[in-house]
C-alpha cells in the first residue's frame, strides 16, 4: 500500500462537531479495509473540534486541514481537489461509518464499472449515539426505477473521476449538496445501492418543520436551476386548469367562500398568475356567476362547459380533455401537459406549480402529484384488529413510506389526457408541509385554514 495513491479518499467536514468528531475519525481508522487516506477539514469551528484532532496530525494517512469557514459544498470541493483515492466519499463529522462500509462499498465499484456510486442503508441515531431505527432504502432496479429518490448526501461512495466530469460540487446552495449532485448524476451515469446498514447517521433536537422548509425550498431551487442550466429555458407547454363545479358539498369550499378576506378562488388564481411555467389559465364550470367574476381578470380564459362533463367517473379528466379540445387552435402554443388546481386547496403557492413541472422534466414522468409526507405510524384492520403497516419494528423501510395526496397539484402529460387517464404510469411528487396541503372539506378544515391565512398570507407574496 502506497499512501501517495490510497484506494478510497474518505473526507470529512467538520464545523463545530467537538462532541463528535474523534467518533467519526476512529471509525475510519477501525476500517477492516486498510487502503484508505482520510481529509479532515475543519471549516473554522469555535468550539474544541481543533484541540481534539491535534492528537491525529502524526497519523500517516490521516490530514488535518484547518481553514475559515467556507460552508459544506465549498469545502466539499476543496476536498475533492486534495483526494488522491480512486474512489471518494464524504463522512460527516457527527456520523460514524461501520468497520466494514469501505470493503462493501468499494467491492460494489471494483465489480462493475458500470456504476458510478454506490449507497447504503443505515442506522439513525440520536444525540447520544442510541440506535433510533434502521433505515432500508428501496432497492435500485427492483423495488424502484424512478430515480427521484436521492442517494444520501454522505456516505456515497463515487468514482473521484465521476465527481471530476461533473465539475464537482454547485456551491450556491447551502444544504442538499447530494440532492443537487444526484439529479446531475443520474443524467449521465448508474447509481447501485446495498441493502447492508454500513453508517450511523445522528439526528440532532433541531426543529423538524423549520429543518423540512429549509430542505423543500432549497430543493425547489435546486430543480429551477437545474432545469434552467441543463434545458437551456426549454420547457413544456402547460395549461393551468381550474375546475369550479356547480355545488360543492361542502360549503365552506364555494369559489366565493371568503379566505382571509378574498375569495377562495383569488387564492389559486393569483397563484397560477404568478407560475412562471403555465403558459394559459383556464376556469372550467358551468357557474355563470364564476364566469361574469373572472372575465375582468388578464390572462385568465373561462370555458362554460357543457352539463355532463365531469360528472361520474373519471369526471376530472373529462374535465381536462374538454377544455384541450376547446383551446386547439384558439392558442398559439400546443399543450404538452395540464396542471389541475382545485380551490379546495388553497395554501398552494406559485413555486409549488413550477417545482412539479421541473419535476416531470427532470425525471420525464408522466404525472406528478402533490403530497404530504405522513410520519405517524400506519395501522391497517387485519384479522386480530389492528396492525401496522410495518411489519419490523424500529425499521423504517422506503417502500412502507407514506404520502397523502393532498388535492394542490395534479400535472399531467397530454398524452395521458387523451387516452383517457388522469395520471399515467410513472409519477413523481413534489412535498408539501402540512399547514400548506390544507383541504377544506369540512368546517372544521375552513376554521383552521382561516387561522393559516390570517398567519402566513401577509408574509407571503406569489
Amino acid at each position: 500500500m502506497s499512501i501517495q495513491s490510497p484506494k478510497i479518499t474518505v473526507y470529512a467536514p467538520c464545523f463545530n462537531y467537538g462532541a463528535f468528531v474523534e467518533q467519526a475519525v476512529e471509525s475510519v481508522i477501525a476500517q477492516t479495509f486498510e487502503d484508505w487516506e482520510l481529509i479532515v477539514i475543519d471549516d473554522g469551528s469555535t468550539d474544541n473540534s481543533r484541540e481534539i484532532l491535534k492528537k491525529y496530525t502524526s497519523h500517516p494517512k490521516i490530514r488535518i486541514i484547518e481553514q475559515e469557514n467556507k460552508g459544506l459544498n465549498v469545502t466539499n470541493n476543496i476536498a475533492l481537489r486534495l483526494a488522491r483515492g480512486e474512489y471518494v466519499m464524504r463522512l460527516d463529522t457527527d456520523d460514524w461509518l461501520d468497520e466494514n462500509a469501505l470493503v462493501v462499498l468499494s467491492g460494489i465499484l471494483d465489480r462493475d464499472a458500470d456504476v458510478g456510486l454506490v449507497y447504503p442503508d443505515y442506522f439513525e441515531v440520536d444525540e447520544e449515539g442510541e440506535i433510533i431505527e434502521l433505515v432500508r432504502r428501496k432497492k435500485l432496479g427492483e423495488e424502484v426505477e424512478l430515480l427521484d429518490l436521492p442517494a444520501h448526501g454522505a456516505c456515497t461512495m463515487f468514482r473521484r473521476d465521476v465527481l471530476m466530469q461533473m465539475g464537482g460540487y454547485i456551491e450556491d446552495y447551502s444544504c442538499q449538496d447530494g440532492y443537487e449532485l444526484w439529479i446531475r448524476f443520474i443524467q449521465k451515469f448508474d447509481p447501485y445501492n446495498v441493502n447492508i446498514p454500513l453508517f450511523y447517521y445522528r439526528q440532532h433536537g433541531t426543529s423538524l418543520t423549520a429543518k423540512q422548509d429549509r430542505i423543500l425550498s432549497t430543493r425547489r431551487t435546486i430543480k429551477r436551476d437545474f432545469v434552467a442550466r441543463e434545458f437551456q429555458g426549454v420547457q413544456p407547454s402547460v395549461l393551468g386548469l381550474i375546475p369550479v363545479g356547480m355545488k360543492s358539498p361542502y360549503p365552506h369550499n364555494d369559489p366565493f367562500q371568503s379566505l382571509g378576506g378574498r375569495p377562495l378562488l383569488d387564492h389559486t388564481i393569483d397563484q397560477a398568475l404568478a407560475a412562471t411555467s403555465l403558459d394559459n389559465i383556464v376556469v372550467s364550470t358551468r357557474r355563470k356567476d364564476v364566469l361574469e367574476y373572472i372575465s375582468n381578470k388578464d390572462r385568465v380564459i373561462g370555458i362554460e362547459r357543457p352539463d355532463g362533463i365531469g360528472d361520474g367517473p373519471n369526471g376530472t379528466q373529462k374535465i381536462a380533455k374538454h377544455a384541450l379540445e376547446f383551446l386547439d387552435g384558439r392558442i398559439e402554443k400546443p399543450v404538452d401537459a395540464v396542471c389541475i388546481l382545485y380551490i379546495s386547496t388553497p395554501f398552494r403557492e406559485a413555486h409549488h406549480i413550477d417545482w412539479a413541472v421541473d419535476t416531470m422534466q427532470i425525471f420525464g414522468t408522466d404525472s406528478v402529484i402533490s403530497v404530504q409526507e405522513e410520519l405517524a405510524p400506519f395501522h391497517h384492520h387485519g384479522r386480530h384488529g389492528l396492525e401496522p403497516l410495518s411489519t419490523t419494528p424500529g425499521m423504517r423501510l422506503e417502500r412502507d413510506a407514506m404520502f397523502r395526496e393532498n388535492g394542490a397539484i395534479f400535472l399531467t402529460k397530454r398524452a395521458e389526457i387523451d387516452a383517457g387517464r388522469l395520471m399515467g404510469e410513472a409519477v413523481g411528487h413534489v412535498t408539501m408541509l402540512p399547514e400548506e396541503s390544507v383541504k377544506i372539506n369540512s368546517e372544521f378544515e375552513y376554521w383552521l385554514a382561516e387561522k393559516i391565512a390570517a398567519d402566513r398570507r401577509p408574509q407571503r407574496k406569489p
